[in-house]
Formats: structure tokens, C-alpha cells, sequence
């Protein structure tokens, strides 16, 4: 579990649901956790190196409520060379599938802010995860136009 968190009720809007905005936020600190797990931290960025979020595709299954628990499961899909493709289920609190965001990073360089590959550990942990997922079929919702 990359995201485990209650709904504020800040975080609504005027249908009295989850406005899409949180749904952003919530994916982006999954994608945080799973760059932390990677080693791409606070002292790798830091140092040069990053990942930036290029392309993002939400599909939306079920409403959100303030007080409501969200947990997010993060699968990698894929991670070659200079990107990291990410698949986020967002939960309900009953488990109950209410959005599905799948996430295409390319890794960059600060100082000249292209692509670059990430460095040799990084890249090593981020192959673990891919491994370890792959024999897992692709998730519903998954390989859209991303």
C-alpha cells in the first residue's frame, strides 16, 4: 500500500464527492512513496536526479466521501532505462475499487532537465519491482494511450 489516508471534508466539492483535484494529489503521493521505495528520496533529488510526471490517465468508478478512508496499491508496469510506468488502484475503505490512475515518469537530470538514466541502484531497485510484477497480467484500465 503506497497511500492510506482519511478524506477531509476539504477535499469536497459542490456534488458533496471527492473533487477530481484530490484524486491528482492522492496518485502523486503514491508515486512519491514508490520513488522513495526505489531510492529516488529527498537525497537523490538532492544530488541531480528525478523523476517528472509526464502523463497521467484516470478513470473514475466510484464516488468519494469526506471521512471516507482511501488506500492506493501502486503496480509498476514497466521500468526501462529512463521511465517508470506506475498503475494506481484508489480503494475505498471497504475495498471497493473507486479509480484506477495510470502514470508514465521519465527520469531526468536537474541540472539540464532531459531525460537521463537514473543511477545504477536506482535503476537496480526499480528493476525489482518490475520483476516482481511481471508476471502479474496488465490491470484493467491499463495501456490506454499512455
Amino acid at each position: 500500500m503506497t497511500v492510506h489516508r482519511a478524506i477531509p471534508q476539504s477535499w469536497t466539492d459542490y456534488n458533496g464527492h471527492m473533487n477530481e483535484a484530490h484524486y491528482v494529489e492522492v496518485s502523486a503521493q503514491a508515486t512519491d512513496r514508490i520513488m522513495e521505495m526505489i531510492g529516488c528520496d529527498a537525497a537523490y533529488i538532492a544530488a541531480g536526479g528525478s523523476s517528472f510526471t509526464v502523463e497521467n490517465h484516470f478513470r473514475y468508478m466510484a464516488e468519494l466521501m469526506a471521512g471516507e478512508t482511501v488506500s492506493v496499491t501502486t503496480q509498476v508496469l514497466g521500468g526501462a532505462c529512463k521511465k517508470t510506468h506506475l498503475f494506481h488502484r484508489i480503494a475505498r475503505g471497504d475495498g471497493s475499487l473507486a479509480a484506477t490512475v495510470e502514470t508514465l515518469l521519465p527520469h531526468v537530470d536537474l541540472a539540464t532537465r532531459r531525460t537521463a538514466p537514473p543511477a545504477p541502484d536506482v535503476a537496480g531497485r526499480l528493476g525489482v519491482y518490475v520483476r516482481g510484477y511481471a508476471d502479474l497480467l496488465h490491470p484493467d484500465g491499463a495501456k490506454h494511450t499512455i
